[in-house]
């Protein structure tokens, strides 16, 4: 009930931010000699531009973006006074693709793969690890790199809450799937469920083959159990779903760390707390996304594949909506990263010496051509 009501509201919350921001770029006007456009005909102009993409040869130029600057962050690949920048995007972006894709929506996505899907089994369990470890080495980067060069780049608030968010998502997950490894009343459960009402000796054999190979932290029988009957259980009952927990090389050798203290946790309810954390902190990542920087993720694909795709010379409602969308695209919280090309490049167009200021400062006193922009069609 919880997770419908979290999740729900978060989505509710998510799709009014996304409609706030988005409807923002067809009502602002950045550096247009034209303030007369009404949204409605921008609207029209950014419709035509995409079915325009879309449906013609354009495309591949749409796939371009998507794939090199995108997904492989090729526009800062070569940022050599700020080396940590592409380690931290890429660890970033790739993590988080392949968990938002393979884990929280594994339902719809992972079955594409593995009709049979079970997050318990291998491919999935080590390459949620190896993504989520992904994702925590470019959250860590991200961190080294403001206290490294904390004179040239500026953390805000919302920056550090968008890290701590992404943190906190990662680090309960894998101190979730930690405690489930060697929870004794996770066991009791997925016996009950798929091995059906067993005899007690069964009950031993099974658990005893489970905390001899699959890490499980529970009382062993006085007796010497009968690990064959254990295995010719697990092999009928466990095994189409589990794989050895060893492949999820991060969350396993943390269970082995608190496999002296996995009782007492398990008994104080410490895997259903750690879900509620982990699922309330997805929940509100998700509902605080389109109202922090984290909405870059959408907002710089946009950006990019906008501006790969203008012409030479543009509609006047089509290059306020490329202005608009560039602007939400590149700005980070109004402040701009001194060694962006992209900064560069429109200071020498400007041909000015003086500080950089926030492109929002520009709004309604400085035209397109005045900022290096494209030329607007008459």
């Amino acid at each position: 009930m919880v997770y419908e009501i979290a999740l729900y509201a978060g989505l509710i919350i998510l799709a009014v931010g996304l409609v706030h921001r988005i409807d923002a770029w067809f009502m602002l006007q950045v550096g247009t000699r034209r303030g007369d456009i009404p949204p409605a005909r921008r609207w029209l102009a950014a419709l035509k531009g995409f079915l325009g993409a879309v449906f013609t040869l354009r495309v591949f130029k749409l796939l371009k973006v998507l794939v090199f600057d995108v997904l492989l962050q090729a526009r800062i690949l070569g940022d050599r006074r700020d080396p940590l920048i592409w380690p931290a995007h890429i660890c970033i972006v790739a993590g988080f693709v392949f968990l938002l894709l393979f884990h929280a929506l594994a339902d719809t996505f992972a079955h594409l793969i593995q009709p049979f899907y079970q997050s318990t089994l291998n491919p999935f369990m080590f390459l949620r690890n190896l993504f989520g470890a992904l994702l925590l080495t470019g959250l860590i980067l991200a961190v080294v790199r403001r206290l490294a060069w904390k004179q040239r780049i500026r953390t805000t608030a919302r920056d550090a809450l968008a890290l701590g968010i992404l943190g906190a998502i990662t680090l309960s997950g894998f101190l979730l799937e930690s405690l489930k490894i060697t929870s004794y009343a996770e066991f009791r459960a997925m016996a009950a469920d798929y091995a059906g009402d067993l005899p007690p000796g069964d009950l031993q054999a099974l658990r005893a083959y489970w905390v001899e190979h699959y890490g499980l932290a529970a009382p062993l029988p006085a007796a010497a159990p009968d690990m064959e009957r254990g295995r010719a259980l697990h092999e009928s009952s466990c095994a189409m779903c589990h794989s050895r927990p060893s492949a999820a090389f991060v969350s396993y050798p943390v269970s082995r760390a608190l496999y002296p203290a996995a009782a007492r946790l398990d008994e104080a309810g410490m895997v259903t707390v750690l879900w509620y954390v982990h699922v309330l902190c997805c929940c509100f990542g998700l509902a605080y996304l389109a109202f922090s920087k984290m909405f870059h993720v959408i907002a710089t694909p946009v950006s990019l594949a906008v501006a790969e795709l203008a012409g030479k010379q543009q509609a006047p409602a089509a290059a306020a909506n490329r202005q608009t969308i560039e602007l939400d695209g590149c700005r980070h919280g109004g402040l701009c990263h001194e060694t962006c090309r992209v900064r560069r490049g429109r200071l020498e167009r400007i041909g000015t010496a003086a500080a950089y200021d926030p492109m929002l400062l520009y709004i309604g006193t400085k035209a397109a051509r005045d900022l290096g922009s494209r030329e607007i069609a008459n």
